[in-house]
């Protein structure tokens, strides 16, 4: 009975230390800064108590990112972002400012990249500005040079109004999400944080060239100019596959296969993806609610997830969580469980294996139609609709 009373006694302390300690954390805005190797990357989040826990969101551009389980345990917040294996660590600097680190914890070692909050800020970019000199607006056709030298096509869609600017830049592997920032006299600064596409771009434009760089822990060099005609390579001309075959296990560790009775003569999307990848749940997003809608229809989808855990079982634990978080009605199959499980090494056949998602459309007698690489999300606007219509007209043909 006494231990009994004691083991109750340590949970209430425990309760208390945490209603006590996030009790010191003023709710409102904060402004925080990634430090990474090129850039400080500022991003802002808004924190609220919902009766005794602390919850926020996360505010990159045009996307709310609500963020919920954060706990307060010997000291330090624990913020987990969306369903990634990233976190917050933050330690209470005083009432109004934080420090700490966003860790990565799907490496060994683990990756802590710091990170500073003050808060009552509700700007991202607090620097002085002038009056813009240039507008941004448009469609863009970037040239985009990474660290070693290899250049690769790109698409800017930006918007100015007044001297606030957003957009996204789209490559033939996806798009880089949302952007937001500012345009002072004929320089401009915007910055991305979602726990994964974490960065500022950076330049400026002389006589409608644009000269610029995305920032991070590593840098790309942009050159640009308008162009309403820029197109990137044909996103269904990139990767190919003549026959589909394979054999994973489900979250119940199952096997299945193609000729499972549920995908019997019945058209199948084949999602290649990561539950790390946010393009990969950009699309889920959308396959989601329109799977519920249409699978009456006799049409099915399976997700083949290529993970980048430490291990099987840390693969199948983060799947399963985002299976419950989405609510995901379709089947996943654990593909690989770390970075070094490739598509093009688990899927024989597959080449020229360049993005993740990869989509897959089979026909009823399960022989590929169409294989598309990459994907376009909501921050791309047209680009996005355009992918749904053809993605629509496909299954339209595909039922038939």
């Amino acid at each position: 009975m006494m231990k009994k009373s004691l083991i109750v006694l340590s949970l209430m302390l425990i309760s208390i230390n945490i209603i006590a300690s996030t009790d010191e954390i003023s709710t409102g805005p904060w402004r925080f800064v990634l430090q990474t190797n090129n850039a400080d990357i500022p991003f802002l989040i808004d924190f609220k108590y919902k009766g005794e826990k602390l919850v926020g969101v996360l505010h990159n551009g045009k996307e709310a990112i609500n963020l919920k389980d954060i706990t307060f345990v010997k000291g330090e917040i624990s913020i987990p972002l969306q369903n990634y294996e990233l976190s917050l660590q933050l330690t209470p600097k005083d009432k109004d400012t934080l420090v700490g680190n966003l860790v990565r914890h799907n490496k060994n070692p683990i990756v802590k990249t710091p990170v500073i909050g003050v808060h009552g800020i509700k700007e991202r970019f607090t620097a002085l500005k002038e009056a813009p000199t240039v507008d941004i607006t448009g469609k863009w056709a970037l040239e985009m040079k990474d660290e070693k030298d290899q250049t690769t096509p790109g698409i800017g869609i930006f918007a100015q109004k007044d001297g606030r600017f957003t957009g996204s830049i789209l490559t033939q592997t996806g798009d880089y999400r949302y952007l937001e920032g500012y345009v002072s006299a004929n320089n401009f600064e915007a910055a991305s944080f979602d726990g994964v596409y974490n960065y500022v771009f950076k330049g400026n434009l002389k006589d409608g060239k644009m000269q610029a760089a995305l920032l991070s822990n590593s840098t790309t060099q942009i050159t640009g100019q308008l162009d309403a005609k820029a197109e990137l390579p044909d996103a269904y001309k990139q990767t190919g596959i003549k026959e589909l075959k394979f054999i994973f296990p489900d979250l119940k560790g199952q096997s299945v296969t193609l000729n499972h009775p549920k995908f019997k003569n019945k058209p199948v999307i084949v999602q290649i993806y990561g539950s790390w990848c946010p393009n990969c749940i950009d699309e889920m997003n959308y396959l989601i609610p329109w799977y519920n809608k249409n699978n009456k229809r006799g049409i099915e989808i399976v997700a083949l997830a290529f993970e980048r855990s430490l291990s099987i079982e840390e693969a199948t634990r983060q799947l399963l969580k985002v299976q419950k978080k989405l609510n995901v009605p379709y089947v996943i199959l654990q593909a690989g469980s770390t970075a070094e499980d490739k598509p093009s090494d688990k899927l024989p056949g597959l080449t020229n294996f360049i993005s993740f998602p990869t989509t897959i459309f089979l026909n009823k007698k399960h022989e590929v139609v169409k294989v598309h690489a990459g994907f376009n999300g909501p921050s791309t606007g047209e680009y996005f609709e355009k992918w749904k219509v053809e993605f629509n007209q496909t299954i339209d043909a595909l039922v038939k």
